[in-house]
């Protein structure tokens, strides 16, 4: 597969998915599950193209909306971050600490 036609898939899918959400909400579960998983795997600049679209902006936005378990952090996924996090700050903390 040259570059050009990766391109041309690239763009082909994000298109399909535009007009999947100009239609939202009057989608089928299965287009409704192609417009996840393109947002779930897509690149920055994909999900920067749709975002900028101002045609399908608000069905964006609704989507997000409406779908936000499927698409943000659950509740596991911010215990597990602020675990990190917790852990991060202890080692600098014990680190600084050894330092002085």
């Amino acid at each position: 597969m040259t570059n050009k036609t990766a391109v041309g898939t690239a763009d082909s899918g994000r298109l399909y998915i535009e007009d999947l959400l100009s239609r939202y909400p009057a989608i089928a579960e299965a287009e409704k599950l192609a417009i996840l998983d393109f947002l779930n795997k897509s690149s920055a600049l994909d999900s920067a193209l749709l975002t900028c679209n101002e045609a399908i902006a608000e069905n964006l936005k609704a989507f997000r909306q409406d779908n936000r378990k499927q698409l943000g952090f659950t509740p596991v996924n911010w215990l597990i971050m602020a675990s990190i996090l917790v852990s991060v700050a202890f080692a600098i903390y014990y680190m600084w600490d050894a330092g002085t």
